[in-house]
């Protein structure tokens, strides 16, 4: 189609014709533009006598005026507009660059509008999203105590603790005597503290909503003290009183959660302690969660009488032990800045001044738990193995 005589398929307007409007077939004279419409009507527009636009709603077809306007011949074929520029010897150059630059503009315009209404479409998905996430958090907020300790409940009934429930009382009743004591410290508590010992080599303990503690015998070995346990501890009911875990869940399963929180719902509600399950056997607490944790666990500790620094003590524990064999829990691996954590807790500990302490269990009763805890140990000698390659601590 690069000579100028081809011929193309397009079409006339002019007021002779029926209707305005006729196909025709277009042809690239030497010095006019002629088209023979579908009747056998013929029409001539000279190159010198005549305007061009390129448009449409393709944006590609070619619109010839004459400059009266009254004939109009026009054509969208490939390479209609190649043709046209060379056969009128330059004489529409200057109107076809004109309408390709319009042309240009008009579809980066497009391409913005477009792009601006994707953007605001955007942007309204991710405030409906807060928006929601909003009202989740309000209806979380609004839930009374009594949905946490059911979801909390139904959380550890159905966990994999990966160990028995221990019921030895030389064990259990000096933790949750230690419990209550931390407890008793806050009369505005709205929970109800239960406390379950797993016999697990594991180093960790965890929260449920509600008031629901686990702690394993793998950390009760590991402790060197009982304040580093009432540290824990402390650590752990706070993080049910300013309810971690329930802002955690409502963030990753939205309104309908939180909904189901409010009217109980027994079907949602056991979903969510599953879910639940799941986000405490991780710890998935934030960097700010555990920071308040810790805050808030000194603040009880002191409250209660017993020596916060027990916590930091627990902690270090952990960094000395990182090297050896020692599990070490998820709520203190997955948060690497445990220094940062211990000064913070040293300097808070500090500010209390001319405190006496007194031990967090007993000293009979606390060698008693370690007793239970490993009854084959009873001087400090160095650990012997056992016929399970574990070491006696």
């Amino acid at each position: 189609m690069d000579d100028f005589d081809d011929t193309f398929s397009g079409g006339v307007f002019h007021a002779d014709i029926a209707d305005g409007r006729a196909g025709a077939s277009i042809d690239c004279g030497v010095s006019a533009l002629s088209a023979v419409t579908t009747t056998g009507a013929r029409f001539e527009l000279r190159y010198d006598a005549c305007t061009v636009r390129i448009g449409g709603a393709s944006g590609r077809m070619v619109f010839c005026r004459s400059l009266d306007q009254s004939l109009t011949i026009f054509c969208e074929q490939k390479g209609f507009a190649a043709a046209l520029q060379q056969a009128a010897g330059g004489l529409l150059d200057e109107g076809l660059a004109q309408s390709k630059s319009e042309l240009r503009g008009a579809n980066a315009r497009s391409r913005n509008l477009m792009f601006g209404l994707c953007l605001g479409c955007v942007v309204l998905l991710v405030a409906g999203y807060f928006a929601l996430m909003a009202a989740g958090r309000a209806a979380l907020a609004a839930a009374p105590p009594s949905i946490d300790e059911k979801i909390g409940e139904l959380a550890i009934e159905q966990m994999d603790l990966k160990g028995s429930v221990v019921e030895d009382p030389a064990i259990v009743a000096p933790l949750e005597a230690l419990v209550a004591r931390l407890a008793a410290t806050d009369p505005d508590d709205p929970f109800s503290y239960t406390l379950t010992v797993v016999d697990a080599d594991i180093t960790n303990a965890f929260a449920l909503p509600g008031g629901q503690i686990a702690i394993y015998t793998g950390l009760l070995e590991l402790a060197d003290s009982p304040e580093q346990i009432a540290g824990v501890l402390g650590h752990e009911i706070a993080h049910v009183t300013e309810r971690h875990g329930m802002h955690g869940i409502a963030r990753s399963l939205g309104l309908v959660v939180a909904i189901q929180f409010l009217v109980g719902d027994a079907g949602g509600l056991v979903a969510v302690a599953a879910e639940f399950g799941r986000f405490a056997a991780e710890n998935a607490y934030s960097r700010d969660q555990e920071a308040d944790s810790d805050r808030l666990g000194v603040e009880r500790l002191h409250a209660a009488g017993i020596d916060p620094r027990g916590l930091a003590g627990f902690f270090e524990l952990l960094e000395r032990e990182t090297a050896s064999d020692v599990d070490i829990p998820s709520w203190m691996s997955t948060h690497p800045d445990h220094a940062a954590r211990i000064a913070a807790i040293t300097t808070q500990a500090q500010r209390f001044s001319n405190q006496t302490y007194t031990p967090a269990i007993p000293t009979a009763d606390w060698d008693a738990l370690k007793a239970a805890l490993s009854p084959t140990v009873t001087t400090p000698s160095p650990p012997e193995e056992t016929s399970d390659g574990r070491d006696n601590r």
